[in-house]
């Protein structure tokens, strides 16, 4: 067995980046509202800024739009992006935009598709499994992995490769020496209640034990388009001794080698502000023609972190397409009157939140102190001052689209609320004044964001003082595995999207569910409370949503009648409102997500996957390139 010491040493520099980064970053104590800087693995990431290329786009054109565009004929696009590359292992997962481009070198089981549904991407089908009587039987479900795939290094996709994924995922292994320690980071609560996996290559099928029963366990295997399927070798080869003495050259990060329609090539060396991929030349899929994707020959992600310095670079035609943020509102607007270049952009589905430390802060273990700070926050001047108008103020913990909303317990801005909430808190703690620290990392719109909240309850009374540190140090103290969330509050963006297998691990009071008994129970005590910010203890949290989650419903494409997907929806929807009603967390605004593309760039968002039904276009991790070309 791992020694708790080794398994600590492995984790506490890794917790900055894994499945953290599946949050983007932390929205209000980074450089925008973005999910960009933080969340990254201590001393791998550079911040520098990298200045505009003067080179224009060059590579072969595509064919006339009467004849279509040809496999790697489709030219070599430069897109402008605003992450860093912090590496390519587990616990290197990747913020927002440079997720994008992992995304042309990884894929997914299931995508989300525009309608909403998990669709099957490198998995053929996915369905849980049948009782006696004819119900469901929510803890079996069956995944059919898709034949003839192969993985950049030539070896199979196979039912036994998606097995050893999750595995070290969730920690099986490493406990069994399969894998290094090091490849163990904060995702293993997105998998905690996996018992085990069984994987059967004659069949093609992968079947997870699940210790509770779960509606959307299909979306816990996309995990907002972060649990993709990496090469068996690239995962051995993550570094960290076990008892078993597995241990690997510790190169895990170095390279990516996946599955998707672009590669790295042999020659890659990691750049932390650039990234080239090339096509897949034994890509699996081909479009409605026959025509074999993906179209492009190559593209080039640049990291310009500078909102002015992109804009200039995608306005200028120095790049083929850029990505932005509700929260650089200011330059979205200016962008706009170009009318050179096109807009894709996402619903507002992500969710900035203000969390409460109910364990560092003891005022914030009292309901009224929470209270007078949520009524203290004035949401509509914040989204209007802070990103031009781009955000949409909060209602609710989660935007009008997810399953969780609900406007009901929400505190939104009320003076005299928020100063009779901070009386009382003040009475029934002893205090004389609520006064907390929260942090903001060291770029000037971040200090900015932060402070305008601060103005807003200094004139409730209550005092809001602001640290600055560097974004990696601030995650690697708000997500530790030794001691827990350090800071006061904190602001940042980890709630997202429609439905609530993203959203779970960061608002129970432990992603293990109680009794759990899986061979992973061993990491309960570390990291299966590493996502909980607020650090509350409340669990009828965790009673309403798991009780939600036991329901049967079609948003995992299980079927379910209108009667039972509205049950499950006002299930979740109680949910809410008991961590509305108790000021457990706040939210702030709703972001989007936009790409800019000049007219050339065709196709974006109409190819669809192998379901038959096509991706959303736009995300928090960009675009799907698969059947973009370039066109003169």
């Amino acid at each position: 067995m791992v020694g708790v010491t080794a398994i600590l040493t492995a984790i506490v520099p890794l917790v900055t980046s894994q499945w953290c980064a599946n949050f983007g970053g932390n929205s209000m104590t980074q450089r925008h509202t973005t999910r960009s800087r933080v969340l990254r693995k201590v001393g791998a990431v550079l911040a520098a800024s990298l200045a505009v290329s003067a080179l224009a786009t060059t590579g072969a054109s595509a064919k006339s739009a009467a004849t279509g565009p040809t496999a790697g004929g489709g030219g070599d696009a430069k897109v402008a992006i605003f992450d860093t590359f912090g590496g390519w292992c587990g616990p290197d997962n990747l913020a927002n935009s440079a997720l994008m481009a992992a995304r042309t070198i990884y894929e997914t089981l299931f995508e989300k598709s525009i309608g909403g549904d998990m669709v099957p991407m490198l998995a053929e089908s996915g369905q849980a499994g049948k009782n006696a009587d004819g119900t469901l039987d929510l803890k079996t479900w069956t995944i059919k992995i898709r034949s003839g795939i192969k993985m950049h290094d030539g070896t199979a996709l196979d039912a036994s490769l998606v097995k050893f994924n999750y595995d070290a995922g969730r920690g099986a292994g490493v406990l069994t020496g399969q894998v290094g320690a090091s490849y163990l980071g904060t995702g293993v609560p997105f998998l905690a209640n996996i018992l085990s996996i069984t994987a059967d290559d004659a069949a093609g099928t992968v079947v997870f034990k699940l210790f509770r029963s779960q509606n959307d366990f299909l979306g816990t295997l996309y995990a907002s388009g972060r649990t993709f399927i990496r090469a068996k070798a690239q995962i051995q080869a993550a570094g960290g001794s076990v008892a078993s003495g597995g241990a690997g050259t510790g190169s895990c990060g170095a390279k990516p080698v996946g599955s998707g329609p672009f590669m790295v090539e042999s020659t890659y060396v990691r750049d932390a502000d650039k990234l080239k991929v090339v096509r897949n030349p034994n890509y699996w899929r081909k479009d409605k023609k026959g025509v074999q994707l993906p179209y492009l020959n190559s593209i080039t992600f640049d990291n310009i972190k500078d909102s002015q310095q992109r804009k200039n670079a995608i306005s200028k035609g120095k790049y083929d397409a850029a990505m932005f943020t509700s929260g650089e509102g200011k330059y979205v607007k200016q962008i706009r009157t170009n009318k050179s270049l096109v807009e894709y952009k996402s619903k507002s589905e992500y969710y900035p939140s203000f969390w409460y430390n109910q364990k560092i802060q003891p005022m914030f273990a009292n309901a009224n102190c929470r209270a007078a700070v949520s009524h203290g926050m004035d949401r509509v001047t914040w989204s209007r001052i802070r990103t031009n108008g781009e955000a949409v103020p909060a209602i609710s913990l989660v935007g009008p689209t997810s399953v969780m909303h609900t406007k009901t317990g929400f505190a939104t801005f009320n003076k005299k609320k928020a100063q009779d909430a901070l009386a009382l808190c003040l009475s029934q703690t002893g205090k004389t004044e609520l006064k907390f620290t929260i942090p903001a990392d060291m770029s000037a719109i971040s200090l900015a964001n932060v402070k305008l909240l601060a103005q807003q309850l200094k004139a409730v009374g209550i005092t809001m003082d602001i640290v600055q540190k560097e974004s990696y140090t601030i995650i690697g103290e708000a997500f530790n595995a030794a001691k827990g969330n350090q800071y006061d509050a904190i602001l940042i963006l980890l709630m997202e999207g429609t439905d609530v297998s993203f959203n779970l691990p960061f608002v129970v009071t432990n992603s293990f569910a109680p009794g759990y008994t899986g061979s992973t129970a061993y990491f309960k005590g570390l990291l299966g409370s590493i996502l909980s910010l607020t650090r509350h203890t409340d669990t009828k949290v965790d009673d309403l949503f798991y009780a939600a989650q036991a329901l049967p419903n079609g948003a995992s494409g299980n079927g379910g009648t209108a009667a039972e997907k509205a049950a499950v929806k006002a299930a979740y929807a109680a949910g809410t409102q008991y961590l509305q009603e108790n000021n457990i967390m706040s939210a702030v605004a709703y972001g989007y997500y936009a790409m800019f593309t000049t007219k050339k760039v065709k196709n974006i968002g109409k190819t669809a996957g192998p379901s038959g039904k096509t991706q959303r276009v736009v995300t928090n991790w960009g675009i799907d390139w698969t059947g973009v070309y370039l066109q003169k």
